[in-house]
């Protein structure tokens, strides 16, 4: 008779041959697990009242568009709050230069951002006066006579 692999996981209460590891217990007991009876009714939900009206998708997009608009008045009362607070301790010469060097980097934000945007828009017209004063000299080098 062929010998069992060797399992290193031993069930409790099992009883072992002579030669293999006792198992060795904890100092706590566990209870064992009860089985939970079969239902054989169908499970209802848990949550009582009523079904939801189905709106109309107009009234429902109204909804939510008010949702998110208090959201974010209460978003930029905070944010306003944030920058009140952190601003309060300046005197009137020190605000007056943080908020220059706001208005500056703002300002070189936005030069940036559009540079970036239009940088297709420039390539393409420099492409194409390029383009133009290519043909114009070929053009000149053409009628050009050589003596």
């Amino acid at each position: 008779m062929k010998d069992a692999p060797f399992n290193p996981i031993l069930i409790p209460g099992l009883n072992l041959q002579a030669g293999e590891p006792a198992a060795v217990k904890s100092t706590a007991t566990k209870s064992p697990r009860r089985r939970a009876p079969s239902r054989t009714t169908i499970r209802r939900s848990s949550r009582i009242g009523s079904t939801r009206r189905v709106m109309d998708p107009k009234a429902s997009a109204i909804r939510f568009a008010r949702k998110v608009s208090r959201r974010a008045k209460t978003s930029w009362k905070r944010i306003k709050g944030g920058i009140n607070s952190r601003l309060a301790h300046l005197d009137r010469e020190q605000l007056k230069k943080v908020l220059l060097a706001c208005g500056i980097a703002a300002a070189a934000a936005v030069a940036i951002i559009t540079l970036v945007k239009l940088t297709p828009l420039i390539v393409t017209l420099l492409a194409v006066l390029g383009l133009g004063a290519v043909i114009q000299m070929w053009d000149r080098l053409r009628t050009m006579h050589l003596a």
